[in-house]
């Protein structure tokens, strides 16, 4: 992943990328979370909260959406690829079971996940998810929570 030699000061805006609707609507997805470094939230708090450019006062759900458009408008930061070397994703906007049993539509069939993901495409089944994972989304119930932590960093797998 992109990002992990640098330095804490440096640009980095990381997470489960989407490409929205529109022209330029690169975001990442405030569901399964994103990483900001230090210096991009110190140059977003010196600069960002007041710039007109970020819109501040404008009401609406879509965080994401406008914490990435400041930073691109404001600063040019971009978007940070955090998929693993054979392009399974890290930041998931799903439970661990959505993603692994999601099928794409049919052809005749809008489906708002899989437009997002058009420019690179989503690993189906077990193929989803990276290893090394740093998020789902929708993971609400403490036993959840305790049975992802024991399969991701309990489980010895025979292979």
């Amino acid at each position: 992943m992109a990002g992990l030699n640098q330095s804490p000061e440096d640009d980095l805006f990381a997470g489960r990328r989407f490409k929205g609707y529109g022209n330029d609507n690169y975001f990442n997805s405030g569901g399964s979370g994103y990483v900001l470094s230090r210096g991009t939230l110190r140059k977003y708090m010196e600069q960002g909260v007041d710039a007109p450019q970020c819109e501040v006062h404008t009401h609406t759900a879509m965080e994401d959406v406008m914490i990435a458009r400041c930073l691109r408008k404001l600063f040019g930061i971009g978007l940070t690829d955090t998929r693993d070397a054979q392009d399974r994703e890290r930041f998931h906007p799903f439970a661990p079971a959505t993603h692994l049993f999601w099928e794409p539509p049919g052809p005749d069939k809008h489906d708002w996940y899989a437009d997002y993901n058009k420019e690179w495409g989503i690993k189906l089944g077990t193929d989803c998810c990276a290893p090394d994972s740093v998020s789902f989304h929708y993971i609400k119930k403490p036993a959840m929570m305790r049975q992802l932590f024991k399969l991701l960093y309990e489980c010895d797998v025979v292979r």
